[in-house]
């Protein structure tokens, strides 16, 4: 089974053939990883115009102290950015341009800013004594490998107890329930263009704690879109089969063709938060694996897949209401399994081991975005303009018409 399915993916791959071929670095994303970028740059270019001996020694010392350590209290945009500009460092030359063309790729006033800060710091370097060039290369390359592909080092995570479960300033219901339509008919046109093109394809995945809503969001946030070029892939406990196959294999089945927006109900990643916290397989294994994931993701980018990745955040109090709520409810008695009481108690593991993915595989395409989720109204809102956003940013465009001159429908 699995020699039959690599040469079906691999043919999936083969429908952007060009620009698979052409793009060497997938966009960056916009917003919250650009501010990121910036925020991290700062030091950097302030270095250059520093007291130092040398603008290069400057850049030396700036890096060891606010790159190279985690960022403290951050989210994973904060990761996603570090990731890009280390891996942008270790090889100055030619990662430098590439990586101020992708921000100028992306668009805006903040990729713009992070762009020429890139060329000022690839401009002083070049200038720099060879071995202030080598120095400071070797040093990004260190904590790349580190990285193992990921955008943190083991160990390092996102701590999600000091990311709010509440959007506090948000709209009110009645006000999100407005803005949820907008949204979601801009979205609807765009969509539009993406089925035509077929150029491109859009992979939503979408996890979170019990509760957090994420049928929800596929419900509120994505109804209006067009259901022929959207697809639910809905990923449970393996069976017998999938458990004998390698974690990616039946991913890699449900993977959105062009012109289609994909949506993963779980995904990939249940395949080493699982097995981080209840221990079923070995450390080596769960290791392994975040790499593999991340070279996945970026293989699916320069393939012409944007993958949109979203952690729905739930209080452990609201987790309790809506499942006590299941409980009650004959309705939503369908909804509950004894199980569920089973997995709350590892609740503290299960944030443990989600903040060490949004860290370790919010990567520079691929970054997780942390959406509130005690508030449904607002969480649906926010979930439905990331996805509008998404779609507004991919440089959407109907293919060219045909000559149609002198055409006429016979009667």
């Amino acid at each position: 089974m699995r020699q039959m399915l690599r040469p079906a993916f691999a043919g999936l791959l083969l429908l952007w053939g060009a620009t698979s071929r052409a793009q060497v670095r997938a966009p960056v994303a916009r917003g919250s990883v650009v501010h990121a970028i910036n925020l991290q740059l700062a030091p950097l270019t302030a270095a250059l115009s520093g007291p130092s001996r040398s603008p290069a020694s400057g850049l030396i010392a700036a890096f060891k102290a606010e790159v190279a350590p985690a960022p403290a209290a951050a989210g994973p945009a904060a990761f996603a950015a570090r990731a890009a500009l280390v891996a942008a460092l270790a090889r100055p030359d030619a990662e430098l341009p590439a990586l101020a063309a992708a921000l100028r790729e992306a668009g805006g006033k903040k990729a713009e800013q992070a762009a020429k800060s890139i060329e000022k710091i690839g401009l002083a370097l070049r200038k720099a004594k060879p071995e202030e060039r080598v120095t400071l290369a070797a040093l990004a390359a260190s904590l790349n490998a580190r990285f193992d592909g990921a955008s943190a080092a083991p160990g390092e995570a996102v701590d999600l107890s000091l990311i709010a479960t509440d959007d506090a300033a948000g709209p009110s219901a009645k006000k999100a329930g407005r803005r949820l339509k907008k949204e979601i008919k801009k979205a609807d046109e765009l969509q539009d263009i993406l089925a035509a093109a077929k150029t491109q394809a859009v992979l939503v995945v979408i996890q979170g704690m019990d509760t957090a809503g994420k049928d929800g969001v596929i419900k509120h946030g994505m109804t209006g879109l067009n259901p022929a070029y959207v697809r639910v892939a809905s990923f449970k406990k393996p069976t017998p089969e999938e458990a004998a196959q390698d974690f990616l294999v039946r991913i890699k089945k449900e993977v959105p063709k062009p012109g289609v927006i994909g949506v993963f109900n779980r995904s990939h990643y249940e395949d080493i938060i699982v097995p981080t916290v209840y221990g079923t397989h070995d450390a080596a294994t769960i290791e392994a694996r975040y790499a593999r994931v991340n070279a996945f993701e970026l293989e699916l980018a320069r393939a012409g897949v944007k993958v949109v990745k979203v952690f729905l955040h739930v209080s452990k109090d609201v987790q309790r209401e809506r499942l006590q709520r299941r409980v009650d409810r004959p309705d939503k008695n369908w909804k509950f399994a004894m199980g569920d009481l089973e997995t709350r108690r590892h609740w503290d593991e299960l944030q443990k081991a989600f903040g060490a993915v949004l860290a370790r595989t919010s990567t520079w395409h691929a970054p997780w975005t942390v959406i509130p989720a005690d508030d449904k109204p607002r969480r649906d809102l926010a979930f439905a303009k990331l996805l509008r956003r998404t779609l507004q940013r991919m440089g959407l465009a109907y293919p060219p018409s045909p000559d149609l001159k002198g055409v006429k429908i016979p009667k």
